[in-house]
């Protein structure tokens, strides 16, 4: 009888050892298919890595236990910060999507500090389109649109690490919101690459709050300058004035009418914004190292 009794038990080991193997066999990963979403070479070779690495590190091995943060560290690592899972499907028994993207530098922020032998050194804080620091460099540098970032002065903040969200002081919250919103009608009109330099004109030195007068004063890459008053009022609709007529100014006189003057927004007759265009000496503005 007893011995019956061991028949049975290593019948029914040897078959959920020979079921295990069966079903991690049928269960294991075979596929992994990595679709990315990215705008430079360099994040094209790291979204390449990335299916490399999930090939060689988690290929074959088993469908149900494997876990999305793995997909995560290895977009992590390869990315640098710079590209970020949007999406992980599972489509059983043995095949996993990921869906990956780019996070675009929007604009880098400088910081400057006086050296004890009364210098200037800068700091760059390229801020991605999610908010976040995706890198702190000495110059403005960036892997696309001619290799630099727009340049953004005149606001305070403290200083974040790399993959940290950016923030600005107290005081700046809505001309950085401001920022934000007219960033987005640069992007929309395709002219993220026409764009140098904005400065937040603030005075926020003037000891009368009635004469404060806030400004965007923002350089364009073939000379013109253009400006936006109280810039926290209104951004949306005073941005697209501005640059809808850069954008014909353009194709009025081509981009040789560009290279000098100013495109000023004003409140027209009906208290809408309206656009003055001067063909004069651009305004006068702070310097800051690379501008």
């Amino acid at each position: 009888m007893r011995a019956k009794k061991y028949i049975i038990v290593y019948a029914v080991a040897i078959f959920l050892i020979i079921f295990l193997i069966t079903f991690n066999s049928v269960c294991a990963i075979t596929q992994f298919d990595v679709r990315y979403t990215v705008g430079s070479e360099k994040m094209t070779r790291a979204a390449e890595r990335v299916q490399d690495t999930l090939d060689s590190r988690y290929l074959n091995k088993s469908f149900l236990f494997f876990k999305d943060s793995d997909i995560r560290n290895v977009v992590a690592d390869e990315g640098n910060g710079y590209l970020e899972v949007t999406g992980i499907t599972r489509t059983f028994p043995n095949k996993i999507t990921v869906s990956v993207r780019e996070k675009f530098e929007n604009y880098a922020f400088v910081a400057q500090t006086k050296n004890a032998d009364g210098s200037v050194s800068y700091t760059y804080y390229a801020v991605g389109d999610d908010g976040t620091v995706l890198a702190v460099n000495q110059e403005n540098k960036s892997d696309i649109f001619d290799g630099r970032n727009i340049e953004i002065v005149g606001f305070a903040f403290p200083s974040a690490a790399v993959g940290e969200q950016f923030a600005v002081s107290a005081g700046y919250e809505e001309a950085y919101a401001a920022l934000q919103t007219m960033f987005g009608v640069i992007s929309d009109l395709g002219l993220r690459g026409n764009v140098l330099r904005i400065e937040y004109d603030g005075f926020f030195e003037l000891p009368d709050p009635a004469d404060w007068f806030p400004q965007f004063i923002i350089d364009c890459k073939e000379g013109v300058q253009i400006v936006i008053p109280d810039p926290q009022i209104d951004a949306q609709r005073k941005a697209q004035v501005a640059f809808d007529a850069y954008i014909r100014l353009g194709e009025q006189v081509g981009d040789i009418g560009r290279t000098e003057g100013r495109i000023e927004i004003r409140e027209g007759a009906d208290g809408a914004p309206t656009a003055v265009y001067t063909p004069s000496e651009s305004p006068a503005r702070t310097e800051v190292s690379g501008a």
